[in-house]
């Protein structure tokens, strides 16, 4: 593609700094433990698996190019699965919550070792949904839709599959205890959900049942690898109620994905992912249109629109924290970045010759506006203002300037573009 008409600065920037963020990148991969969110030892998530920031840096990035940090953090998320198949949504080898709080911060390793290996005689400790001021009703699919990236990137991908499958099939068994009977939906019933863990939110999400769709697409292929055909069959089943479900109960007619059931709010990261995952090319068009109208802004995407309500975040981020903006406001590169995935599958799959080249048109400009905005925030931060290119304060909490979530979702894009000769 001719990249005459882009900024020349940011072209010059993206190739320049390719090799430095995946240095960057790598320094996040913990040998034997796993990839965390943050490899800077004073930021916070230094020294924790995240089932979710690890699911996305993994497909993105880590299954491509250091498979063995996709089996070391699956490793550790299934070392903690519990009998119920419930599995922990964050493993971690110091305090995260006191390096939230001033002044512990410096002790939250310390205090650690201390208690948990002095006292109780481990080296880690799993957290599971509802512990610590945090929910994940998103670990499970999410969790699964990685492995099922890993099953199809590499032959230590299909050897964990197919090791594991039974592990998996639990996992699968207890989620699918949450959904309700009339359409396969997924019922939360716990604040702090998903991702978005700063709002307290209940009911039926857009979010989750997207993942979960996918989930059960994904075990349907490796149930049939290892030759359980009639589980295969029945995920498969699954996957097209669940997709039916979201269809009537979330999509609307512009496109986008509402938040939850019976309210009219736009999720962007719902969106995005049913975009990807559920729609045909053309249905994706809808949601891009969608998505440019309402919640595009001078720096990416915002989450939610409207934005949820003071009230409807969680006290401890309001009060404590004093984070409340996080997940509500601030733009996060990663979902824009995502959003660029959405660009390409409509400019490699719409029927419509015209619409195919302007949306390869529109994903090589985002790709290349998000290196500006890199390029003038000065790092691949975690959350940007959404009006100018600068990481906010957000409370106590410290912002990460090369987050792993921006840096796999910045290289991930690269790789596939230069991948189809678009850059």
């Amino acid at each position: 593609m001719d990249l005459s008409g882009f900024d020349s600065t940011d072209q010059t920037f993206i190739f320049e700094t390719i090799e430095d963020f995946e240095e960057r990148l790598l320094r996040h991969h913990r040998p034997g433990f796993g990839i965390t969110p943050s490899a800077h030892p004073k930021d916070n998530y230094s020294e924790q698996v995240w089932a979710r920031d690890f699911a996305h840096a993994a497909g993105h990035y880590f299954s491509h190019v250091r498979p063995e940090a996709v089996a070391h953090s699956l490793d550790t998320i299934f070392r903690y699965q519990r009998p119920d198949g419930m599995l922990p949504y964050r493993v971690e080898r110091e305090y995260e919550m006191l390096k939230f709080m001033p002044g512990l911060r410096r002790f939250s390793r310390g205090a650690f070792r201390l208690i948990e290996g002095g006292l109780r005689g481990r080296s880690e400790r799993p957290v599971y949904e509802n512990q610590d001021f945090g929910g994940g009703e998103d670990t499970i699919p999410v969790v699964l839709i990685a492995v099922r990236e890993f099953f199809g990137t590499s032959p230590e991908g299909r050897r964990f599959a197919r090791s594991h499958f039974g592990q998996l099939a639990k996992a699968a068994e207890f989620f699918s205890g949450k959904s309700r009977p009339e359409d396969g939906l997924i019922v939360v019933r716990s604040d702090n959900a998903d991702w978005a863990d700063t709002i307290r939110r209940r009911g039926v999400l857009g979010g989750v049942n997207v993942w979960w769709a996918q989930a059960l697409r994904g075990l349907g292929d490796i149930a049939e690898d290892v030759g359980a055909v009639a589980e295969a069959e029945r995920y498969r089943t699954d996957f097209r109620r669940v997709a039916d479900g979201i269809r009537r109960t979330f999509r609307t007619p512009e496109g986008y994905i509402r938040a939850e059931e019976g309210f009219d709010r736009l999720d962007t990261v719902a969106s995005v992912f049913g975009a990807l995952y559920i729609f045909d090319a053309a249905e994706a068009v809808l949601t891009e249109e969608a998505l440019a109208r309402r919640v595009a802004r001078p720096t990416g995407l915002v989450n939610f629109d409207p934005p949820y309500s003071a009230k409807q975040v969680f006290w401890a981020h309001r009060f404590f924290f004093r984070n409340g903006e996080y997940h509500n406001y601030f733009v996060w590169p990663w979902v824009t970045l995502q959003n660029v995935y959405v660009k390409i599958k409509i400019g490699t799959e719409h029927p419509d010759d015209a619409v195919r080249a302007r949306y390869r048109t529109d994903a090589v400009a985002d790709f290349v506006r998000i290196a500006g905005m890199f390029r003038a925030a000065g790092g691949a931060y975690e959350i940007i203002h959404p009006d100018r290119p600068e990481a906010p304060r957000s409370g106590r909490y410290h912002v990460p300037s090369h987050f792993m979530g921006s840096l796999a979702g910045y290289l991930g894009v690269y790789r596939k573009l230069r991948r189809l000769g678009w850059l």
